[in-house]
């Protein structure tokens, strides 16, 4: 019995899900140069010559891995974005950060590693700038009180996430997640007077 479109696009949809599953625990864990086409098909069971059925260069594997992280991560900020309350958007973002952490670690550990790869930064420039840019605007804003705005504050908080990401590839699940998001949200979450 022959497929229906819908088959055939799911079947593509799989392929598409496994080449970059493949791509981005490869790129975060070995390296996005030395990692080969031939790794990622070797790791997604896939034949090489498959792989450009969807994708015509490591790179453009990269470009997609980057715009699936940015979707998700504005999925999940969106949620938080439009609270007016202060202290709610930033336990919103932290929660969010350590939820990223939590479930996809591998899309912020490849992230980490790539800004510490120049040649691939300057493939990707366009979006880690774009990436850079928002998540600027988002940490700078989130300590805004009407007109009075703590950038420092949003970027610091901004800087200790980094920390910890570093540190969570560092030391695995042996590192102190769970307590250091509570003393995060008790930190930056919890009006001055309610803090104990």
């Amino acid at each position: 019995m022959p497929r229906r479109p819908e088959q055939f696009e799911e079947l593509r949809e799989k392929s598409r899900e496994k080449i970059l599953s493949a791509a981005l625990d490869l790129f975060a864990n070995k390296g996005y140069d030395a990692t080969s086409i031939e790794s990622i098909a070797k790791a997604a069971g896939i034949s090489k010559g498959l792989i450009y059925n969807y994708y015509e260069s490591k790179k453009s594997m990269l470009v997609a891995i980057f715009e699936d992280a940015m979707a998700l991560g504005e999925r999940l900020i969106k949620k938080h974005k439009s609270s007016t309350d202060v202290n709610e958007r930033a336990q919103g973002i932290i929660d969010t950060y350590f939820e990223l952490l939590d479930q996809h670690p591998e899309y912020l550990k490849l992230l980490m590693v790539i800004s510490l790869q120049p040649g691939v930064m300057e493939d990707t420039k366009e979006m880690t700038r774009e990436m850079f840019k928002r998540n600027q605007e988002m940490m700078g804003s989130m300590f805004n009180k009407g007109k009075h705005k703590d950038t420092i504050k949003g970027l610091m908080l901004d800087a200790l996430l980094d920390g910890i990401l570093l540190n969570y590839i560092r030391y695995g699940k042996q590192y102190p997640v769970e307590e250091l998001r509570k003393r995060m949200i008790k930190d930056y979450c919890t009006p001055e007077k309610s803090r104990k």
